[in-house]
């Protein structure tokens, strides 16, 4: 993926900020920070005293940046939330904004085709239109979709066939030209088209790719805000046509409201949630689920396990502990794979201003305690307990740069999970 506008952006803050907050590593170094400090003060003291300044001293030196652990897991997350952020809050303006600059060229295509007689001057005002549109598509759309080729040209094959066919005085294909451009521009203002190449639940292409770029084509992610009022899921798109990629995709709402997203298999229209049977695995039947402006921990209270209607919410908000007031950006994600199963890794996703801000943020406390740490995706994460309404909840923690992830947050302590972590493998947060 080429880099954006917004990456550099991102990358660019954090460069600065590394300038301004110095080295950020692991909570195991922070204890020696003061120390280190100081005794770097005195030897540079010390050495400016007993040593003499030459002419390359004595001029201003240039600092240089310190590096930043973590820096690309940070800019590639500070990415990840700016793509969804312009889904939050741009993509309805933009589609509308699309749409009144493909009716423009649909207006100038319906004069042309009235006209007893066409010109060059005619070509110019159909490419003028044209190329409007492709210079608004190339500035609003290229970064967050997969845009026909005929949409980022201004002087395309309708223009051209047009142009040639009013150079030789070929009536039938200018008329040719005209109805084929017609059809073409009236389709991609169809709902069925934007909601296939344009889409914005599920989302495809490039946000997709920044959330698994490990090239995995079998994952979904759910990405809801801070405060629950935009959701959406990112999927692969196999085929030209997100409507026909061969993954049937869907989520399910329990009755208490909370959905999964991860779940697809093959399903009618009128497909139900109590169509199902369940799977137990183990004596206890888990489903992390979205709803109520946060992740819950749902369990199959029936002992006949024979319906996904039987799952309750066993601990909700299972993030709300660690959530900071002070975060510049934040967002839920559930990572999982299409297949039968509703079973989902949750990330909790936080960005600060600074790295300082960051490390405040993660400090241990009497309401969040730290022992030890873990490698999942092969990062260490620090394993980290608190309560959420009388339940003692067990989960990981990661600090990189201004970012901190929380993940996998269960009652059921660390020493007694399998490979929960597998889930993030091949996603931004693995490495490489």
């Amino acid at each position: 993926m080429s880099l954006t506008r917004r990456g550099v952006l991102a990358a660019a803050a954090l460069a600065q900020g590394s300038l301004l907050s110095g080295c950020f590593g692991d909570d195991t170094t922070q204890a020696s920070d003061s120390a280190d400090g100081a005794a770097s003060t005195e030897r540079s003291t010390s050495d400016a005293a007993t040593s003499t300044p030459s002419a390359a001293a004595s001029e201003t030196a240039t600092p240089t940046a310190t590096p930043v652990a973590g820096a690309d897991l940070a800019t590639a997350t500070a990415n990840i939330l700016s793509e969804f952020e312009w889904f939050r809050t741009e993509y309805d303006a933009t589609i509308t904004q699309f749409r009144i600059a493909v009716n423009r060229v649909l207006t100038v295509v319906t004069e042309l085709e009235a006209a007893e007689n066409r010109t060059e001057a005619d070509v110019e005002t159909l490419r003028a239109a044209t190329t409007e549109l492709a210079e608004f598509v190339q500035a609003n759309l290229t970064d967050h979709f997969a845009v026909a080729p005929a949409l980022r040209t201004g002087d395309n094959v309708y223009v051209s066939d047009l142009e040639r066919g009013v150079s030789r005085g070929d009536r039938e294909l200018q008329d040719q030209s005209l109805a084929l451009a017609r059809s073409f521009y009236r389709r991609i203002t169809s709902n069925e088209y934007v909601s296939n190449e344009l889409s914005q639940r599920p989302v495809y292409g490039p946000l997709y790719d920044m959330l698994i770029p490990g090239g995995a084509t079998d994952r979904i992610v759910a990405i809801a805000s801070e405060d629950g009022d935009f959701l959406t899921w990112a999927h692969p798109d196999l085929d030209e046509s997100s409507a026909d990629d061969g993954i049937d995709r869907h989520s399910h709402r329990f009755p208490s409201e909370h959905r999964v997203f991860t779940h697809a298999h093959s399903h009618s229209i009128d497909h139900r949630l109590s169509d199902h049977a369940n799977e137990p695995a183990g004596d206890r039947l888990y489903a992390y689920a979205y709803g109520g402006g946060g992740v819950a921990l749902l369990v199959d209270g029936a002992s006949y396990r024979d319906r996904l209607d039987d799952f309750e919410p066993a601990v909700t908000g299972l993030f709300d502990p660690v959530t900071s007031e002070s975060h510049a950006r934040g967002a839920t994600v559930l990572i999982g794979t299409a297949d039968e199963e509703w079973a989902s890794t949750p990330v909790h996703v936080e960005t600060f201003e600074t790295v300082e801000a960051a490390r405040d943020a993660t400090r241990t406390t009497d309401a969040v305690r730290s022992e030890g740490v873990t490698s999942l995706a092969e990062r260490d994460w620090e394993r980290i307990f608190y309560d959420v309404d009388g339940t003692t909840i067990y989960a990981y923690r990661l600090r990189a740069g201004p970012a901190v992830f929380t993940a996998l947050p269960s009652d059921v302590p660390w020493e007694r999970r399998s490979e929960w972590g597998s889930g993030l493998a091949g996603t931004w947060l693995a490495t490489e």
